[in-house]
């Protein structure tokens, strides 16, 4: 294989909808070692993604930033040398999460070397993979990179757009995105919990997930927990687990989700429905790092990251004793707000675009001729005027029940529900 300094990355693009889960992506190899470099790039082509290569640092960074320009390019994922002649792999690394913190950086280091692949790790490497590389190893990484990397796009739908100066617009890269990522590179670096704020139908459970899956707890669990779903005469032993015994109905040991989600991250939606009583528990687990199950009187430790999220203000609560100060505090040392969809109707064209890609794959409509196309100027319109209590969530409903409506092949108003 030839390096390129100008890659033609084929006409048919990863899709937004696409990149929801694994699929096909837009892969550069980074390696002044020939063989290894070809190696790795029939490996990565036989699991369907396209491949291009660099044998510099600086090669690299011209296909990423088309060819020295500065803009961004379709690049998905790299595979980045640590040791080259040049500049080091860790310098390469710093610029691509300059020009784009978006691309996945899968960091190659030599046996033993794991100083500069834990540098690498802080700098925003998703992983990194020692030499000799064995081929399982390698597609095993990249198929988790491209999971993490499908989490963080999705993430992008939450962000406006960005419209550079020369009229170009990146979604899911605008500086509100760019701050997005940046949050989630420095909390993989730390074990703190989190608070993530917003309306319902913003994308909060998301955030969450791109929290975990960009952090070194990504190989273990993600467990989410509902706490406003929950009877209150249940929600203990859905933290905590029970011991057979322990109360009327419990007829056999039940494993809470504290001792599910160990090593891993526990998301715990709309904590702002905690009762007082499992707010003072959830501060003593939080505090102390072990817990007791129902009916027994063994402590088990837990080694747990707690993600929480609310749409309820809990600063009102707190003032009006309906949630604890000190819980409080805990929680919301890194927040993260999300903004409602009527604060960026700039980004409902490209969301109406992605909806209308999934819908097509998920009915089956694509290649019959009767796939739906776009939407029309006046219905795009009443779409941006309106006020959108659900949010991204609600578009997409209504994007679906268009669907099921619309006799031609473009949305049209009269598909839409009166608002």
């Amino acid at each position: 294989m030839q390096s390129r300094i100008d890659p033609k990355w084929p006409a048919t693009q990863p899709t937004r909808s696409a990149l929801t889960t694994l699929t096909t992506l837009n892969v550069l190899v980074v390696d002044d070692e020939r063989e290894l470099r070809e190696s790795l790039c029939q490996v990565i082509t036989a699991m369907s993604h396209h491949v291009v290569e660099a044998q510099s640092g600086d090669e690299a960074m011209q296909i990423i930033t088309e060819r020295g320009t500065g803009r961004p390019t379709s690049v998905h994922l790299v595979l980045l040398d640590v040791n080259m002649p040049g500049r080091s792999g860790l310098e390469i690394l710093r610029e691509i999460r300059h020009v784009d913190p978006s691309i996945t950086v899968l960091i190659i280091t030599a046996h033993g070397n794991i100083r500069d692949a834990v540098e690498a790790m802080r700098e925003g490497a998703y992983n990194y993979i020692e030499k000799p590389i064995q081929e399982s190893d390698i597609r095993d990484l990249v198929k988790k990179a491209s999971e993490a990397h499908a989490l963080v796009q999705e993430l992008g739908l939450s962000a406006p757009k960005l419209t550079l100066d020369n009229g170009e617009e990146f979604i899911g890269n605008s500086l509100k995105m760019r701050e997005v990522f940046q949050v989630i590179q420095r909390l993989g670096l730390v074990n703190t919990s989190v608070l993530i704020r917003g309306e319902n139908g913003t994308g909060k459970e998301l955030v969450a997930r791109a929290i975990h899956f960009n952090s070194p707890r990504k190989d273990k669990p993600f467990v989410a927990i509902n706490c406003g779903a929950i009877p209150e005469n249940l929600i203990e032993s859905e933290f905590f687990g029970h011991e057979k015994g322990a109360f009327t109905g419990a007829e056999q040991r039940h494993i809470g989700k504290f001792q599910y989600a160990e090593g891993g991250t526990l998301f715990l939606d709309e904590i702002g429905e905690l009762s007082p009583p499992m707010q003072v528990k959830l501060l003593r687990v939080l505090q102390e790092r072990k817990f007791t199950p129902i009916g027994s009187n063994r402590e088990i430790k837990c080694d747990v990251r707690i993600v929480a999220a609310t749409n309820r203000n809990l600063e009102e609560m707190i003032r009006n004793y309906g949630f604890r100060q000190d819980l409080f505090y805990r929680l919301n040392v890194m927040p993260i707000q999300l903004p409602p969809l009527r604060d960026r109707t700039d980004d409902i064209p490209i969301l109406v675009e992605h909806f209308i890609e999934k819908f097509n794959a998920l009915h089956g409509r694509l290649g019959t001729g009767n796939e739906i196309r776009g939407i029309r100027q006046d219905a795009l319109n009443a779409l941006k005027n309106y006020v959108w209590p659900g949010n991204i969530r609600e578009l997409e409903n209504v994007i679906e029940r268009a669907f099921v409506l619309e006799n031609s092949l473009y949305i049209t108003i009269a598909s839409l529900p009166e608002v």
